[in-house]
């Protein structure tokens, strides 16, 4: 949503926590359990345009005071109490919801309570900017300043489409430039192609830039080109995406902002440069954790595993839509959404198990993408579930006997890992695991030295002879590190597994993303 000058700006501090009835709250929660506008627990949360939740009471407050957050499509910045010109539709977020719940409790903290329609009034007006700025505003407009070394700019009738190239410079603002040519009338495709085009160079070129240039006003400027039938602006304006995405200041912004659900219609129908950096731009903002919830609820789960398993499409996207179906499958909340996509267990497995002569190390990339999926699917009970009736046990044990997961590998402690995930509380896995031959491939892991995968084949073996015992495994701490979600992984893979916070993490197969 672009901001116009006059619009109260958003603020990014948070009101002290006492003016919540979750302050009591001693443990952290996860980011994605607080409201973006309280900074405080969520009791009511929901799911405005085009896709951001906040908590209701908030949200209905910045719609009152004309207070417009840039994740909000619907425009609430006119004049204060009067109507929208489209009603803002709140949609509760249930899963989300659940979430915070049973995290309470696991932790025996008292429900949140919804904040009253005062409290949170009071919230939003600490966060709107004093009455003489907003004057200020309207009368002088910030121009951002932004160093860039391409400048579009708008001509006459007889040279509409001209692109002048100059040497870098540190003044100017490439956003004012490109805001011109996109908010002109009678705008050309041609001209919508160079500015995107400039815009993509230039965030290619200078972090700063990227810093600078990733703003609500831009952002939102970006959602109408990601969808355009333009073949040049369409891809132009997906590769923008990712090289903003590249910082890590910048990844929660561009969720907010509603980037997502075009970047899910490119994956779905877009030309294949677009869709390509699509899928890049899905793993770079994955990375962050609090996105994650908001990727997998708006829809992204089904074509990054149709472009994963496409055998048609390029090795580098299908390996970022494997790294981005991974960083969303650490999410709790994904995980089923996983598990339940149609074909999703089947395209996993066959990418596990597939081989290519042609280039054996590409496949092999994308057979451990696979393999660390699937993991991350056995720590859940619908995962756990679909595992099993997909025949991922003899898969996976198929994997460990071919030497496609080398002793001592990443992959051999993946395979083990799912292995042990879903041998727990599950009758049903001892009769697939001996047919499988699971006990044979795990016996000499569980025989060897020291370390969490001995740990797992041990534990996974004792599953199968009816001898788990969770609470005294636990108890003596022998697994290691343990993720709240059940899971397991050794030391040596916890920084694949859980990335700094708002890191520009590389993940185990290479660099963040590319830029474009």
């Amino acid at each position: 949503m672009a901001m116009g000058a006059g619009r109260p700006r958003w603020v990014h501090s948070p009101p002290p926590l006492s003016s919540s009835p979750s302050s009591s709250f001693t443990a952290d929660p996860p980011p994605e359990f607080l409201c973006p506008i309280s900074g405080t627990l969520m009791a009511d949360p929901v799911v405005v345009p085009p896709g951001q939740t906040f908590e209701r009471a908030c949200i209905q407050a910045c719609a009152a005071l004309a207070f417009s957050p840039p994740a909000v499509a619907a425009d609430l910045s006119g004049d204060p109490g009067s109507s929208p010109s489209s009603p803002l539709v709140l949609v509760p977020n249930v899963a989300l919801r659940t979430a915070i719940l049973n995290w309470c409790d696991r932790l025996a903290l008292p429900h949140p309570a919804p904040l009253s329609p005062d409290t949170a009034r009071d919230i939003v007006r600490r966060l709107m900017p004093l009455q003489e700025e907003q004057r200020s505003s309207k009368l002088n407009p910030p121009r951002p300043q932004v160093a860039t070394s391409v400048r579009v700019r708008r001509q006459s009738a007889a040279a509409a489409e001209d692109v002048v190239q100059e040497p870098t410079r540190t003044g100017g603002s490439l956003e004012e430039e490109i805001m011109a040519v996109l908010g002109a009338d009678g705008v050309s495709p041609a001209e919508l192609a160079a500015a995107m085009a400039s815009l993509r160079q230039a965030t290619r070129e200078n972090r700063e830039v990227r810093r600078q240039l990733c703003t609500p006003r831009l952002l939102a400027a970006l959602r109408p080109m990601l969808l355009s039938a333009d073949a040049g602006v369409q891809a132009n304006a997906a590769a923008a995406v990712v090289n903003l995405s590249l910082e890590p200041e910048n990844k929660v912004q561009i969720v907010r902002s509603g980037a997502v659900s075009p970047l899910v219609d490119v994956l779905r129908g877009g030309n294949p440069e677009a869709r390509d950096h699509a899928a890049g731009a899905m793993y770079s903002l994955a990375v962050e954790d609090e996105n994650r919830a908001a990727i997998g609820v708006l829809g992204a789960i089904p074509p990054l595993l149709e472009l994963f398993a496409s055998a048609g499409a390029g090795h580098r996207a299908r390996r970022e839509a494997g790294m981005a179906l991974y960083h969303v499958s650490l999410s709790g909340m994904n995980r089923s959404k996983v598990a339940r996509a149609p074909g999703a267990v089947r395209t996993l497995l066959a990418a596990a198990e597939a081989r290519d002569r042609g280039s054996e190390a590409d496949a092999a990339a994308l057979r451990r993408l696979a393999v660390m999926i699937l993991a991350n699917l056995a720590g859940c009970a619908d995962g756990r579930a679909a595992l099993m009736d997909g025949g991922a046990v003899a898969a996976v044990v198929r994997l460990m006997r071919s030497g496609a997961a080398p002793p001592g590998s990443a992959e051999e402690e993946y395979c083990i890992s799912a292995l042990y995930g879903m041998s727990r509380g599950s009758l049903r896995f001892r009769g697939l695991a001996r047919a499988a031959g699971v006990e044979a491939a795990l016996q000499p892991v569980a025989e060897g030295d020291g370390g969490v995968r001995r740990d797992m084949a041990r534990r996974t073996l004792r599953a199968m002879r009816g001898e788990d015992d969770e609470a005294a495994v636990a108890a003596a701490g022998l697994l290691g590190r343990q993720w709240d979600d059940g899971s397991v992984v050794s030391e040596g893979l916890v920084s694949i597994r859980r990335p700094p916070h708002r890191s520009n993490y590389a993940g185990p197969s290479g660099s963040n993303t590319t830029q474009f």
